[in-house]
């Protein structure tokens, strides 16, 4: 029994070759996802700190927690995928297993969500965060094409643990938001989340051996479109992204701020330019 059977042993007996079945599955990924994100603005309300945020700051609040659910699920897939599956192996282009399957069109219900909520944003702010947006979008495009083509599940259900930075990620932000920068639970957070970020270069590495370990059968029957769209996007996420973000919460580790939202009031307090009001 694979990992999704451990959820519900019916997830291993479904059709996910069945477009209905494809259809189902992403319509209740996305409103899960979309509940998610409703608990954690009623529950954030409740809140001060939450209140008193600025409009799209809480958007992002709740964004992150939704992040961090999504993230939970994929390390726990990538996890089995990685350690415990033994069919995705034996082909790692045409090989798939029901969690494969299940995770591959549950990551597309959570991207659908996740770029109509950044979309919605841009548009209503005005402004949006490039490499955040190509991230998803590129997520979003690369599930979709291995769900078409039906290939390289291997490398999909393993490369979904990369969102393993994201519960920390989140639990930075809100401790940040909520002035706890200085607390010990932040700074153990934040030192486990720089080391979480050096072990998705690890897993990107293991990506590439795997790629070259099996590149003739890749090679010679993987669609040119996931070809292009499976390197390119590893690339970019190898050698531009997942650095870039290293650096940043390296530096975050050292200097407690958020970058999101350079004009917000904890951000002037860290620099020392909010004046004590009488």
């Amino acid at each position: 029994m694979g990992f999704v059977g451990n959820i519900h042993p019916s997830l291993e007996t479904l059709d996910y070759t069945s477009t209905r079945v494809q259809l189902e599955i992403i319509g209740l990924s996305f409103l899960f996802f979309l509940g998610i994100y409703i608990l954690s603005a009623s529950l954030a309300a409740l809140t001060w700190t939450y209140r008193n945020l600025r409009l799209k700051e809480k958007i992002f609040w709740n964004l992150s927690v939704v992040r961090a659910v999504f993230g939970v699920y994929a390390v726990c897939s990538g996890a089995w995928a990685l350690w415990w599956d033994t069919e995705m192996i034996k082909d790692v282009v045409h090989a798939t297993t029901p969690t494969s399957w299940f995770t591959n069109i549950v990551s597309i219900g959570f991207f659908l969500f996740e770029c109509s909520a950044i979309l919605f944003c841009d548009l209503y702010f005005r402004q949006g965060n490039m490499l955040l947006n190509l991230h998803h979008m590129l997520a979003l495009t690369g599930c979709v094409m291995v769900l078409r083509y039906r290939s390289i599940h291997y490398f999909w259900a393993i490369g979904v643990a990369l969102e393993m930075s994201t519960p920390f990620s989140a639990l930075c932000w809100i401790l940040l938001k909520c002035g706890r920068a200085n607390t010990f639970l932040w700074k153990a957070n934040q030192y486990v989340l720089v080391h979480v970020f050096h072990c998705r270069s690890i897993l990107e590495t293991f990506l590439w051996i795997q790629s070259f370990r099996h590149w003739e059968n890749i090679w010679a029957h993987l669609p040119w479109p996931v070809f292009v769209m499976f390197f390119s996007e590893l690339a970019l996420v190898t050698f531009v992204m997942t650095p870039y973000w290293t650096y940043k919460k390296t530096e975050q580790l050292i200097i407690p701020r958020d970058w999101n939202f350079e004009d917000s009031e904890d951000n002037k307090r860290t620099n020392g330019s909010l004046k004590k009001e009488d």
